[in-house]
């Protein structure tokens, strides 16, 4: 029963219901008050979720603050109490009312009225993995063997990119600094005390010509601690893909050969119809919203993520339609760690020694779920100065120190459209794209592309200006937060 379906006396009563449940969903969060007041003021109005739809939804809420909760404050360090109040709870208001949340040295709990109980648990070098709340799955995933690695000495003299020298602000041109401390004036402040309606940017770095330029943080981070790219991870797995193919493990127009595809309809899917978002296969990404979308339910109720994404039907002819997934992703870096042995410790092995390493990428990883695979669509942990190296490699042609890395075709490829989105390469986005305000597009250069992720992580590249500019943070006023970024680029670009 919905509140539109139900008689009129009723309704009150059903949006009191509604709003208990929805405490305990955290994916509600933003859609569900402003649907029952509209469903409240017209009986001609769309139907508001169901309280069927919502009490569906818990184990999506508590997934999401329990995984959010690990990996931003355990993983990294950082204040656990802040982090719950500045991050998490803002996403899933109003589940903090009813919330039951603890947490140990490596691990956080979160339930609903002690409902769908979820806990990350974080081990070093392969950061939080989401389970239910269980003793015996959780000894079986503190047994999976793994070594981390350990990475070289810091070089701290030598400026970035090859080293960890401080950013070269003296570089810049007094016009240039100007424009980048009055965006970063305004990207670091907030215009409402509203936790909800806050851009909580953590991070601005720009590189030019290959240097560190301008590097600035919040309160609370600094270079060292790791930052949730969420989908820029998508581009993360594009890399690793890369480096295999550089070794000819894969080949663009092959099959992506999952076993368990052979002898189907999926089994013709190509690499390059996965990357390019056009397997044809079914899924709908949603918004971390209630109701069916894939994405949540793939991330924070699925153990084994690849298998239940490998499961979804062909729908159209590969490489015609266009379908932005998290789940393609996750396929991607699945079949990845296939090819690279099987096991966890042999992909991250891989994409540690043939990717991170060169590069100088120092204890990043990418989040595993509770069958090992990495998370490819949303989970990779670096430095910024490391997700900016990630940039500055796809500016360079996938050169790095004179030594290709990724073969210069692929990432030609990866810039290039996709015959089904002209907005979309190979797991990069790309000028021209609708993912942009209308005005803003029309300021920048053909050749832009950047990685994207949720809360308005943006990592933008101008490769014929040699510009790279990241910025990352927990944004709630999304608009706002993409806004500044890509004006920002826009003035930079338009300053010499």
């Amino acid at each position: 029963m919905t509140i539109e379906s139900a008689p009129r006396i009723f309704r009150a009563a059903e949006r009191c219901l509604l709003a208990w449940a929805c405490a305990l969903t955290a994916s509600v969060c933003l859609a569900w008050p402003a649907a029952a007041q509209q469903a409240s003021a017209s009986p001609s109005a769309a139907p508001s979720p169901s309280l069927l739809d919502i009490l569906k939804s818990i184990p999506v809420g508590t997934g999401y603050a329990a995984w959010d909760l690990c990996s931003r404050a355990i993983a990294t360090g950082d204040d656990f109490s802040r982090v719950k109040s500045q991050y998490t709870a803002p996403k899933v208001q109003p589940l903090p009312s009813f919330w039951l949340v603890t947490h140990g040295a490596d691990e956080a709990d979160v339930s609903a009225f002690f409902l769908s109980p979820r806990r990350a648990v974080y081990r070093p070098g392969l950061g939080c993995t989401l389970i239910t709340a269980s003793s015996a799955k959780e000894a079986a995933l503190r047994a999976q063997p793994f070594k981390a690695a350990v990475p070289a000495v810091a070089d701290t003299t030598t400026p970035w990119p090859f080293g960890e020298g401080k950013a070269q602000s003296e570089l810049l041109s007094s016009g240039r600094l100007a424009v980048l401390n009055k965006a970063a004036t305004a990207m670091f402040a907030e215009t409402s005390t509203d936790p909800a309606k806050k851009v909580n940017t953590n991070a601005l770095l720009v590189a030019q010509d290959g240097k560190l330029v301008y590097e600035r943080y919040a309160t609370h981070f600094d270079r060292n601690r790791l930052q949730l790219g969420w989908s820029m991870t998508k581009t993360l797995t594009a890399l690793v893909a890369g480096v295999m193919e550089r070794d000819g493990r894969i080949a663009l127009d092959a099959p992506v050969g999952f076993p368990a595809w052979q002898g189907t309809d999926k089994a013709a899917i190509t690499w390059r119809q996965l990357l390019n978002m056009a397997p044809g296969l079914a899924w709908v990404e949603g918004g971390y919203g209630i109701g069916d979308d894939d994405t949540t339910k793939m991330l924070f109720t699925q153990e084994d993520q690849c298998t239940w994404a490998a499961n979804k039907p062909l729908v159209a002819r590969p490489g015609t339609v266009f379908n932005y997934s998290t789940g393609f992703a996750n396929l991607a870096m699945c079949r990845l760690k296939q090819l690279a042995g099987g096991s966890h410790q042999q992909v991250y092995d891989l994409y540690q020694q043939r990717l991170f390493a060169p590069l100088g990428i120092r204890g990043g990883y990418i989040e595993v779920d509770a069958s090992g695979s990495p998370v490819g669509g949303a989970r990779g942990m670096l430095r910024p100065v490391d997700w900016l190296r990630l940039g500055q490699l796809v500016a360079n042609g996938g050169r790095w120190k004179g030594q290709e890395i990724l073969n210069p075709s692929y990432v030609d490829f990866m810039k290039a459209p996709s015959p089904a989105n002209s907005g979309y390469g190979g797991m990069l986005w790309r000028q021209p794209t609708d993912q942009l305000p209308a005005d803003l597009r029309a300021q920048l250069p053909a050749d832009l592309v950047f990685f994207a992720g949720f809360q308005e992580q943006h990592l933008v590249i101008v490769p014929s200006r040699g510009l790279v500019v990241l910025r990352q943070g927990v944004a709630f006023d999304a608009n706002a937060a993409l806004r500044q970024v890509y004006q920002l680029v826009a003035d930079l670009l338009a300053r010499p």
